[in-house]
């Protein structure tokens, strides 16, 4: 996020600066209106890989795709996996509450 407010020439650290005039507020309103490729939004989706698949791109993708799968059939050829396609999503994160932390370790405690 602070990557994308310098760049808008705002720095995050004036949040803590007294007299700067910055507030959280003003902060967030500038988080919610950051572009799709922006580094906050691909760090949402899933990382850096992320960074350049906007939706321009996502339907560019897909025009090759079935370009190229159109072309293998009216050659007679199988089509195979898409010659484009955007970064795997990760695997969602596990998180657990200390109640569940706390339990483990009394399940695991020899009586």
């Amino acid at each position: 996020m602070a990557y994308d407010l310098q760049a808008v020439g705002v720095d995050l650290r004036d949040l803590w600066r007294p007299g700067s005039g910055i507030t959280p507020r003003y902060v967030l309103g500038l988080a919610g209106q950051f572009p799709l490729n922006s580094a906050l939004r691909a760090a949402q989706r899933g990382g850096p890989e992320w960074r350049p698949w906007d939706p321009q791109l996502h339907l560019l993708a897909a025009i090759a795709n079935l370009l190229n799968a159109a072309n293998r059939q009216r050659a007679g050829k199988r089509t195979n996996s898409p010659i484009v396609s955007p970064p795997k999503k990760p695997k969602p994160v596990r998180r657990m509450t200390v109640a569940e932390i706390a339990k483990r370790q009394q399940a695991r405690k020899p009586n």
